[in-house]
């Protein structure tokens, strides 16, 4: 429970920094922004000015008048910003990724051990969802988990979501992986109007084998982060039942089978006088998402940042990690090898090399 807002600083100004900017304005009973280091801050007046911000010019005048920092900086300047920051014992939530090149994770390595006080934006297990399915398995619903199938992000994010769902903790792996090419109708994204024309997208699907013997299918394409015509879908299958997308089937008894939806349940529909926004997420008797932002319409992006959020609060309460660094750079490591399997159209294995926190 939080008494007081969290409150956090920001570096960056681009559009993720923003969307923390937008949510602390949505809940500030919850969420204060300090303030915002940036960069050539004349550029950015009406930002500032939209938000009512203190612009800082030195990351330790920010971090004093913070809990923690938030660093929302192009990929390419994320990695020499960590090293700074850690550097200056500077609690910090880093967006993803961590790293953006087989050098910068080399570089960061070290990092991963020796600096606790990092922890990493990955918001895509924090997505209600996916919230939900982690409940769910972590009660114990599915027994043991030995196979996921993850078609709801790119690399990274949805390796993330594989070793959650395995419980899996290190970087060994047997990889091997195929880009494929397929035909799909235009589709507008990001301003840009769509044409109404045949266009042609890749596809990566990777084949993921641990040392525990559990397996994973990783299979994405760029069009479904914005085409209407291309769907997500998960599949988690545990030696008791199993989770596909939102359907759970799982063994009560002998000859005996229970069937549950992952059922959404909204306010402010149909008559409804609560405020519109997702109340919680339920399989049968199971509330496995009550979500802690009712007080204002959030998107489930929004929902997955605010919770981030929330997490870096516990963690330097408690110390107990949600996803820290060495949990980013694992992700990061094997979506480096998923590329190379592609590449080289070769079976790729990854050693152990770092040991994500528990």
């Amino acid at each position: 429970m939080v008494n007081k807002p969290i409150r956090f600083g920001i570096i960056g100004s681009g559009w993720r920094a923003e969307m923390y900017l937008r949510l602390a304005n949505l809940l500030p009973q919850q969420f204060q922004v300090s303030g915002v280091l940036i960069r050539n801050p004349e550029k950015y007046q009406q930002l500032i000015a939209k938000y009512n911000l203190t612009v800082y010019s030195s990351v330790e005048r920010l971090a004093a008048e913070s809990d923690f920092v938030v660093l929302a900086v192009s990929k390419t300047a994320a990695a020499p910003l960590l090293l700074e920051l850690a550097a200056l014992n500077i609690p910090v939530l880093a967006e993803t990724p961590t790293a953006s090149t087989p050098a910068e994770y080399e570089l960061l390595r070290p990092l991963a051990v020796s600096s606790p006080l990092i922890q990493v934006a990955e918001q895509y297990p924090l997505l209600p969802h996916h919230q939900a399915r982690t409940a769910y398995i972590k009660a114990g619903g599915l027994g043991q988990i030995g196979h996921v199938q993850v078609s709801v992000a790119h690399g990274y994010h949805g390796i993330s979501l594989i070793r959650r769902w395995l419980s899996v903790t290190g970087t060994a792996c047997e990889i091997t992986a195929r880009r494929v090419e397929l035909p799909i109708m235009d589709f507008s994204y990001r301003g840009r109007a769509a044409e109404d024309s045949v266009k042609t997208e890749q596809q990566d699907i990777a084949v993921m084998v641990f040392p525990t013997g559990q397996s994973a299918v990783l299979d994405f394409t760029r069009s479904q982060y914005f085409s209407p015509l291309r769907s997500n879908r998960v599949l988690i299958r545990g030696s008791h039942g199993e989770i596909r997308d939102n359907e759970i089937i799982r063994r009560l008894g002998v000859e005996e089978t229970e069937y549950l939806n992952i059922m959404r349940v909204q306010g402010g529909q149909e008559g409804s006088l609560d405020s519109l926004g997702l109340r919680e997420l339920r399989a049968g008797q199971h509330n496995l998402f009550p979500n802690p932002f009712t007080a204002a319409p959030l998107s489930d992006e929004e929902i997955g940042i605010g919770q981030a959020l929330l997490n870096m609060a516990d963690y330097l309460q408690t110390g107990e990690s949600s996803y820290s660094l060495a949990d980013a750079l694992t992700d990061v490591r094997l979506a480096f090898a998923v590329d190379e399997a592609i590449e080289s159209g070769s079976t790729v294995t990854v050693a152990e090399e770092l040991v994500a926190e528990e």
